[in-house]
């Protein structure tokens, strides 16, 4: 269940999604520390894959108003919200969200990630992105998936490919990336595949 008496406690629902090398949980305010340290050393890695960071970005003070969106959006059913934590260590290790819920006839959400260079290419976004999915299809009942992604990003499409996603097109200047409109190529993952799989 979702608390939220003052701005300084906000919690998002005891959620755990575990895996054999990963666990997932919602962001908790005594997260603070650990992600600044972890987004600030991969800032030049993870630049030029994301939107520009706002200059406050890594105060207490925003991590505290991101947590508060986050927490309006999940009691809306509006979104979903990871950190990824090395099983057995407690080491956060990266991110991932579930964003733009729909419901009625749609039934689907955007999947966005992050994951800390130390950490790439050993399996854990993999991981990760496969504990996501089963959590959306089985848990929360959406029947599609979607994610996009630079075409440069050669990494992340080979992620979402083998974890099931189709490429179905691509998009010109659909996002705002490193502080210009970039093109993305799109994914998506119906429910009925990923079963099949």
């Amino acid at each position: 269940m979702l608390f939220l008496q003052k701005k300084n406690e906000i919690e998002l629902p005891d959620v755990s999604l575990d895996g054999s090398r990963v666990h997932l949980r919602p962001p908790r305010l005594e997260d603070w520390p650990y992600w600044v340290e972890v987004r600030l050393r991969n800032h030049k890695h993870l630049k030029p894959f994301e939107p520009t960071w706002p200059k406050s970005c890594l105060s207490e003070d925003f991590f505290k108003r991101r947590l508060l969106r986050q927490f309006y959006e999940w009691e809306s059913d509006r979104g979903r919200f990871f950190l990824i934590f090395k099983e057995g260590e407690e080491s956060l290790i990266g991110g991932i969200n579930i964003n733009n819920i729909f419901r009625g006839a749609a039934q689907y959400a955007s999947l966005g990630y992050w994951i800390d260079e130390r950490y790439e290419g050993q399996g854990y976004m993999g991981e990760a992105l496969r504990l996501s999915i089963q959590y959306c299809f089985e848990e929360i009942g959406l029947e599609r998936l979607n994610a996009a992604c630079l075409d440069h990003n050669k990494r992340s499409r080979k992620l979402l490919l083998r974890a099931g996603f189709e490429e179905e097109g691509r998009a010109k200047k659909y996002m705002q990336i490193d502080g210009r409109r970039q093109d993305h190529v799109l994914y998506g993952l119906a429910a009925e595949d990923w079963e099949k799989g």
